[in-house]
């Protein structure tokens, strides 16, 4: 089983990345060489080569994550941001969000598999279904 573990500043890089940016790569580097930044944005590079090597946006992982308590957030949501990934403690003390790969390509498998029997059953009740009567054309 893979972990991605994210320590607390790289949690709230891509946080930042996905509320204030837009979640554009391009946009948070831009921020951060004009704030002189460079740890951070090797960072952020370095994160990004992550995210690509998952197949995982952890911005929105990270995004959803945060405002999972919210009161507009629904009780799945909650659920499924719980499934996914969780705080966890270091031995120094420091704190580590540990996203789990495999658990998100669960979820999208589950997500994929239900998509062609759904339109499969569109196309049954469509053709189930008697054509619309002819329009009358005369006046």
């Amino acid at each position: 089983m893979d972990v991605i573990c994210l320590s607390s500043a790289d949690y709230r890089l891509l946080t930042t990345r996905y509320a204030e940016h837009g979640n554009s790569q391009r946009r948070l580097t831009g921020a951060l060489l004009e704030a002189g930044a460079l740890d951070a944005l090797e960072r952020a590079r370095a994160l990004r080569r992550l995210e690509r090597h998952f197949g995982i946006d952890l911005g929105m992982v990270c995004h959803r994550f945060e405002h999972r308590n919210d009161a507009a957030t629904h009780p799945i949501e909650r659920s499924i941001m719980s499934y996914v990934a969780a705080w966890r403690g270091t031995p120094g003390g420091a704190r580590e969000l540990w996203v789990l790969p495999d658990r998100i390509r669960q979820l999208r498998e589950l997500m994929n598999e239900g998509a062609p029997a759904r339109s499969a059953a569109a196309r049954r009740a469509d053709d189930a279904a008697e054509p619309p009567a002819d329009p009358d054309l005369s006046f």
